[in-house]
């Protein structure tokens, strides 16, 4: 009876605690959008983890520009009847057209060198150095939207330089080129951030995302016919699920962060760590260093730490704070 009685006070106490200490916790608990939010986000980071598995698998066979073109095109073929609708709508005029060009050069970049990354380096380290992308996106809109960030986002960001530091390693061990690749897909990620960013003042959502998947398909043809080779029958379904996969993901994506707070869904989007490092050991008898992990945390923690902060900011609307989120 006493071991009951002090289990039932130690329950309330901690029940107390979450009360009184942690209102968020209580929140998340009791908000069911929030545990959709949640639900999703773990979605999209499983579908990432399992699409990073496909590209690993394909690149041993096709070349990488093939295989950005392959997701490209059938992402293009599975939206096209909603996009089809949209275009009937007639809602689809812009005058930013040359923003719209830029952005997706700069995500073409990010696809092919992360693509050329997995191919490369343990997928773990690929997807911890990508956690990046919302300090990076951070500093571009302080020197290019005149955006401010205050003392603990610089804090955060020099917090995040020596988590990449510890997962690199440099002077202990070589930076492989691929690690640069991973390095320039933040920035190019972060650059495509700012892009929506700036879109988003004027133009909706269905365009943003419209424009997004027309003007990728064809940027990615041409280098995809130079390096061509007949896919093999035995292939498609693994491409096919290179693309369906990567399409759920930002689907689920944005369903997160549509269904709830961002400071409450994206602490779930580091899944996809522990998530494609089980993929990849699974497949691939792969595991990251410890290293990475300690590294993938700092990043993660700060990358976190900011995005809370913006969406703390009264100035920023909720769709512009979505945008901050890793691509």
């Amino acid at each position: 009876m006493d071991l009951v009685w002090f289990g039932i006070r130690a329950f309330n106490s901690v029940d107390s605690l979450l009360e009184a200490k942690v209102p968020l916790v209580r929140k998340v608990l009791d908000n069911r959008n929030a545990v959709k939010g949640a639900l999703w986000m773990c979605a999209a980071s499983i579908m990432i983890a399992i699409s990073a598995s496909c590209i690993r698998e394909l690149s041993q066979t096709y070349n990488t520009f093939q295989l950005v073109f392959f997701r490209s095109a059938i992402g293009l073929l599975l939206l096209s009847p909603w996009m089809l609708k949209t275009a009937k709508k007639g809602k689809l005029s812009t005058t930013r057209f040359p923003l719209y060009l830029f952005r997706t050069a700069l995500s073409y970049t990010g696809m092919v060198c992360v693509f050329f990354a997995l191919a490369r380096m343990p997928i773990g380290e690929v997807y911890a150095l990508l956690f990046l992308v919302p300090i990076i996106t951070i500093v571009m809109a302080v020197f290019l939207l005149n955006e401010k960030a205050g003392i603990g986002a610089w804090a955060a960001c020099g917090f995040a330089f020596i988590g990449v530091l510890i997962i690199l390693r440099p002077g202990v061990i070589a930076i492989s080129i691929a690690a640069i690749a991973v390095l320039v897909t933040a920035v190019t990620y972060a650059g495509t951030n700012i892009c929506i960013k700036a879109l988003s003042k004027t133009d909706t959502p269905a365009q943003i995302t419209f424009y997004g998947q027309l003007l990728a398909l064809p940027l990615a043809l041409g280098p995809a016919l130079y390096f061509w080779k007949m896919p093999l029958f035995s292939d498609f379904p693994m491409i096919f699920a290179l693309g369906t996969l990567q399409l759920l993901a930002g689907l689920f994506h944005a369903y997160s962060v549509r269904a709830a707070d961002a400071r409450i869904v994206q602490p779930f989007n580091f899944v996809r760590l522990p998530a494609s490092v089980l993929f990849a050991f699974i497949f691939f008898s792969e595991l990251p260093s410890p290293w990475t992990w300690l590294g993938a945390g700092m990043i993660f923690a700060s990358s976190y730490y900011v995005l809370h902060k913006e969406a703390e900011n009264p100035k920023t609307s909720n769709d512009e704070a979505k945008t901050l989120g890793p691509t």
